[in-house]
């Protein structure tokens, strides 16, 4: 087999076989970046249909005249939706209503929420299991 090799490029000069494998290694890069921006397009086209399907759903028809804002609703006020939760677990109500508080800054306005209880985390993780979580996500 070795033989049928050596004999098919010893019949060829270096320029010829050179020629041949550039021509290979272009059309291979050729195509290899043509199918990269390809999946690209598809990507990008992708996340322009699913945020655009999302938008028009959100957004009312357009209309001939642009309405006029109505003046905005007075915002009432914060009435809790259930009774203060009972301190467990050796957390204080100082820690409760702090609590309480960051979960109404991040709700959205107008929207009604109940803390129904505040308890401790588990435990911290050994110190094994800590080092191992360490030494695994070490950056590089």
């Amino acid at each position: 087999m070795k033989g049928a090799w050596t004999a098919l490029y010893a019949a060829r000069d270096a320029g010829e076989v050179l020629g041949t494998a550039g021509m290979t290694v272009l059309i291979g890069l050729v195509v290899v970046f043509s199918v990269l921006i390809l999946l690209t397009f598809i990507f990008w086209l992708f996340g322009k249909v699913m945020s655009g399907a999302g938008s028009r759903k959100a957004s009312p028809p357009p209309s001939g005249s642009v309405p006029k804002p109505a003046a905005p609703a007075p915002v009432p006020a914060v009435v809790p939706a259930a009774p203060a939760p009972v301190v467990s677990d050796g957390v204080s109500e100082e820690v409760v209503a702090v609590i309480a508080a960051a979960v109404a800054a991040m709700a959205p306005e107008g929207k009604r929420y109940a803390v129904r209880s505040v308890s401790r985390v588990r435990g911290e993780r050994p110190v094994w299991a800590a080092a191992g979580l360490m030494e695994s996500t070490r950056p590089f």
